[in-house]
């Protein structure tokens, strides 16, 4: 038996001034929606991508992406995990720095799936027309890491 002031706890019961009070063990709490199936839809616009890797000392790629969008809707942005020409999802989201959103000037918040590390849940602003997407890639420094795709004499982007 152990007290605890007024309290004491007799192998997982609480007692309370000498009346047992029953406790109940943890609950989960349920799990939260999956993220939609992706669909194939014709999508009009086109992604702009810029990759500037001049940063060869450190081994990153700063990395700024335009999103079309439709204003006023929310929206999942997936990180790759599944590469080309791999055959299972090797896509390196410890890699993944320094993300920011914008539509405009305004900074957006984003949400983590709580399921799926590799989703981003932004919600677009009503009126925005595109998401600037900014965020470094921190590519391997030593083969340890993984390969090594940058260096000072070479560079390996695809």
């Amino acid at each position: 038996m152990r007290f605890i002031g007024a309290l004491s706890l007799i192998y997982g019961v609480l007692i309370v001034g000498g009346t047992a009070v029953a406790q109940s063990p943890p609950q989960p709490l349920p799990m939260p929606a999956g993220i939609s199936v992706p669909k194939d839809v014709a999508y009009t616009g086109s992604v702009q991508l810029n990759v500037d890797a001049t940063d060869t000392d450190r081994h990153i790629f700063n990395v700024r992406e335009r999103i079309p969008v439709r204003g006023g809707e929310s929206i999942v942005l997936l990180y790759p995990q599944w590469l080309p020409g791999n055959h299972s999802p090797t896509g390196r989201i410890e890699s993944l720095a320094g993300l920011t959103i914008h539509a405009g000037s305004a900074l957006l918040q984003w949400t983590r799936d709580p399921l799926d590390v590799f989703a981003f849940h932004i919600n677009v602003p009503a009126g925005a027309t595109a998401l600037d997407v900014d965020f470094e890639y921190l590519s391997a420094v030593t083969g340890r890491q993984g390969r090594v795709v940058m260096t000072p004499d070479m560079l390996n982007l695809q």
